[in-house]
């Protein structure tokens, strides 16, 4: 399964000007683990965090059709300022 460029996670809270501990709460998983998205030493199954950013903000970042684009499934779910930086956002990978 092709994810997602790691530092995209850090992209999207920073946009949505929330910190790691008040992310992670959101999502309902520790702040740690949030910690280790952001900087791609993840090595557990990632199922449950993708389905809580679907849920949460509405975004998914499995296998995106494009994946130098964040994929919106729900567009309510952030501002709508973030929602359209987000989504003319050009991801590279780094």
């Amino acid at each position: 399964m092709q994810l997602y460029n790691h530092h995209v996670i850090k992209i999207i809270r920073k946009s949505l000007k929330l910190t790691q501990h008040e992310m992670s709460n959101m999502l309902g998983i520790s702040r740690a683990c949030l910690n280790t998205y952001e900087n791609g030493r993840s090595k557990g199954i990632r199922d449950f965090f993708f389905e809580r950013m679907i849920a949460q903000f509405g975004i998914d970042l499995r296998r995106p059709d494009n994946p130098h684009r964040i994929v919106f499934v729900d567009c309510t779910r952030v501002p709508l300022p973030v929602y359209q930086y987000l989504s003319t956002l050009e991801i590279n990978e780094t």
